[in-house]
């Protein structure tokens, strides 16, 4: 991706790769990710899948950005757990792509985020 993601660095979200429409990125959660219950807060998981997405629409040579996201948690995750959120390009046009992202916590799907990206 162009540019600096200053969020992301904040998070301490890893890149993992990135490849035309496909990203890999990875996160451990720390006590600063935990909601009130103590589970990961549904922002930071939003986030790590959305960190993934942006990589994976901007892997060319034109800037993305999301005009429509969705996510479904489907279980917690909690502190020390290490999470992966892997992007894959469903459809692409020639304005916008249609990205799924899987987030998991080694083998198990933890979410399901679905973004729709409008390219500049």
């Amino acid at each position: 991706m162009k540019g600096t993601d200053n969020f992301r660095e904040l998070l301490d979200i890893q890149v993992v790769a990135v490849n035309d429409g496909y990203a890999k990125v990875t996160m451990k959660v720390s006590k600063q990710h935990l909601n009130f219950v103590g589970v990961t807060h549904g922002g930071v998981v939003f986030s790590l899948a959305d960190c993934a997405f942006a990589e994976a629409a901007n892997s060319g040579d034109k800037v993305a950005v999301a005009v429509q996201v969705s996510i479904n948690f489907l279980k917690p995750t909690k502190e020390g757990d290490i999470l992966t959120a892997e992007a894959v390009r469903l459809s692409e046009g020639k304005t916008f792509g249609l990205y799924q992202i899987t987030v998991r916590k080694e083998e198990k799907t933890v979410a399901i985020f679905t973004g729709l990206a409008y390219k500049q």
